[in-house]
């Protein structure tokens, strides 16, 4: 097995098969990519580019105009940018892309590794995998800046690098949208700021139903603003963050623009408030098993997830989920989840009692008037 499909774990096939049927064209691996620019470049309004399974080489894709790259048939389509540049780059505003089932690898640049939203655009990657990809400087797999929203949707993110960031930096009043989405094991060079997911000032992040895991440093740094800057806006929820030091690395004095809800946090929080059903545990995860992060037995995600959002109705490998969910991006393994659930409401009937029996008795057995 290559690096490649080591990096990229078990095959999922595409869930966009029938988009076929909507295609303005259908095209086929040939060596290189330059069939799939000219289809964005076109004159057709929003075209539907849809891939046949293979390896496209040289993808240093630039999108000027909204429009569809979708991925049909079984097997994988590779954008491969081969080491010399970035997957994909917006530079134009009021661009609407999405990008369906496909793999982004080898890009090698400054900023974003793989993806670069730098305009007021708006990207959607779903079903897919961004694996392989380095900057130099800041978001070994995403960069978003200008006003810019990105959105990954049951997307991996994993074995990126970068200076700092190793896979997700959003600076310039921008936004990002993780909804049942897997960043794990990108590397950088650390450091007090460090993270896999960097949110600077005036930006807004949202971590739903996702897992960030085994990356290095903080799981979530948001930058401080400072006295001339608006702070960054997150939302953590149904989801869980490790980090170390911090699970989420905030200002004190920004505290209080994080909501964070029904997810497990491994490492610090500093002062960032969190809901009562959130849980300050290790998530225990299967790591002996091919999806290694889909928490398994004696989890404390099992069960306090509540995936009611239409994105997160399958988890990252494809799995239905119901509304009461694992928190994260894998669905624990029904068995598991119901023991550990029946477990639990043993333990906390068993607590009840407890607590019943040591009420201290405030009424004496005889009154004196």
């Amino acid at each position: 097995m290559g690096l490649l499909a080591v990096a990229l774990g078990p095959v999922v096939a595409p869930r966009v098969a029938s988009a076929a049927s909507r295609c303005t064209v259908t095209l086929s691996a040939d060596g290189n990519t330059a069939a799939v620019q000219r289809e964005l470049d076109g004159d057709r309004r929003r075209p539907v580019v849809c891939l046949r399974p293979g390896h496209y080489k040289g993808a240093r894709l630039i999108a000027s105009r909204s429009g569809e790259l979708r991925a049909v048939g079984e097997g994988r389509v590779i954008l491969d940018a081969g080491g010399r540049g970035r997957a994909l780059t917006v530079v134009a505003p009021g661009v609407e892309l999405v990008l369906a089932g496909v793999t982004l690898t080898e890009g090698s640049v400054e900023n974003g590794g793989a993806i670069a939203v730098e305009a007021k655009s708006r990207v959607r990657l779903q079903d897919s995998w961004i694996t392989r990809n380095k900057a130099s400087d800041h978001g070994g797999a995403v960069y978003v800046r200008a006003g810019g929203r990105v959105e990954l949707v049951r997307t991996r993110v994993s074995v990126n690098s970068a200076a700092t960031g190793s896979a997700l930096w959003v600076e310039g009043d921008s936004t990002i949208r993780l909804v049942s989405s897997l960043i794990h094991d990108n590397k950088s060079r650390g450091g007090a700021d460090d993270s896999a997911l960097v949110v600077r000032p005036g930006c807004d992040a949202h971590v739903l139903h996702s897992t960030i895991a085994y990356n290095p440093g903080h799981g979530i740094f948001v930058a401080p603003a400072g006295p001339d800057a608006t702070p960054a806006n997150l939302r953590v929820d149904s989801s869980i963050v490790m980090g170390a030091p911090d699970a989420i690395s905030m200002d004190r004095a920004e505290a209080g623009a994080a909501h964070v809800h029904r997810s497990v946090l491994y490492g610090r929080t500093g002062f960032v408030p969190y809901g009562p059903a959130c849980r300050l545990e290790l998530p225990v995860f299967d790591l002996e098993n091919a999806e290694r992060y889909r928490p398994t037995y004696g989890s404390p995600a099992i069960g306090i997830g509540l995936c009611a959002d239409r994105d997160s109705k399958l988890d990252v490998a494809g799995t239905r989920r119901s509304g009461r969910c694992t928190a994260g991006a894998l669905e624990a393994d029904p068995i598991a989840a119901r023991k550990t659930l029946a477990e639990r409401l043993k333990r906390e009937a068993s607590d009840r009692i407890e607590a019943d029996k040591a009420e201290p008795n405030f009424w004496p057995d005889e009154l004196e008037w």
